[in-house]
C-alpha cells in the first residue's frame, strides 16, 4: 500500500507518522508531502528527530515542503529509484527531486516539493536558501509531463496554489502558480494531493489536502 501524509516539522507534529507506523509493513510505502523538517532547528528535540527518523527501517519518500534545510536534503547521495531521480537518504528513504515522474507500483507519480514561505519565518532565522523551485526545475517539471503525453495517475506537491483566487495574468509560467495552472488545464490525472496547511480536507473531486490523517492511494 502507498499511504500519504504531511507537515511533521521536525518532530512538532507527528500523528501522521506515528499512526503510519504502527499499522506499516514491510511491503508499506509512506509518502510524506513536505515540511519534513529533519535537521532544519539548532535545538536538541529537532537533532533527535532527525536521527531517529534517519534510522527508520520503513519504506518512506519525501516530498520537500517550504520548511526544510534544503541544502541538507540535497547533499544527500544522488540516486535513481522508481525512473526517477532522488537523494537517498538512508537505505529505505528517498527524497523524491522536483519535476520528476515517478512508476510506483504500475501507476505514474508526478512530484513538484517547495513554495514561498511568508516573511515571518525568515525574521524568525527558521528559514533556509531553496525553498521555491527554480527556473530549472521547473521546466525539467514540463518537459517530464510531456514525455508522459500530460497523462500521469497522480500529482503530488507540498502546497496547491489556488491561482484561481489571483491575478493569473502575472503569473510566468516558470512559476509553481504557472505550473499549478498548466496541471489543472493540460494534464490528465486521478487526483492532487498537497500538504502545507496542516488540515485534512477534500477541496474537490480532484484534490485534495493531506495532513495527519494517512490516505491510503493504492
Amino acid at each position: 500500500m502507498i499511504y500519504l501524509i504531511s507537515d511533521p516539522h521536525g518532530g512538532e507534529s507527528m500523528d501522521g507518522l506515528k499512526r503510519f507506523l504502527e499499522k506499516a509493513t514491510d511491503s508499506d510505502l509512506l509518502i510524506i508531502l513536505g515540511d519534513l523538517g529533519i535537521c532544519f532547528e539548532e535545538t536538541e528535540e529537532n537533532r533527535r528527530f532527525t536521527e531517529w527518523f534517519l534510522s527508520l527501517d520503513r519504506h518512506i519518500a519525501v516530498v520537500e515542503g517550504n520548511h526544510e534545510n534544503h541544502a541538507y536534503i540535497n547533499s544527500f547521495p544522488s540516486d535513481t529509484w522508481c525512473g526517477g531521480k532522488v537523494h537517498r537518504l538512508s537505505d529505505t528513504i528517498v527524497h523524491l527531486q522536483r519535476g520528476n515522474v515517478y512508476h510506483i507500483e504500475g501507476k505514474l507519480f508526478f512530484v513538484m516539493g517547495g513554495c514561498k514561505s511568508s516573511a515571518k519565518w525568515k525574521e524568525m532565522g527558521l528559514w533556509f536558501e531553496g525553498e521555491e523551485p527554480t527556473e530549472a526545475e521547473l521546466s525539467l517539471a514540463y518537459d517530464n509531463l510531456r514525455k508522459c503525453h500530460n497523462r500521469v495517475d497522480y500529482v503530488l506537491t507540498h502546497k496547491y496554489v489556488d491561482y484561481k483566487k489571483e491575478d493569473e495574468s502575472r503569473f510566468p509560467l516558470l512559476s509553481l502558480e504557472g505550473l499549478t495552472k498548466y496541471i489543472d488545464e493540460n494534464v490528465a490525472f486521478k487526483h492532487w494531493y498537497s500538504g502545507h496547511w496542516h488540515i485534512n480536507k477534500v477541496i474537490d473531486e480532484n484534490h485534495t489536502i493531506v495532513y495527519d490523517e494517512p490516505i491510503s492511494v493504492i
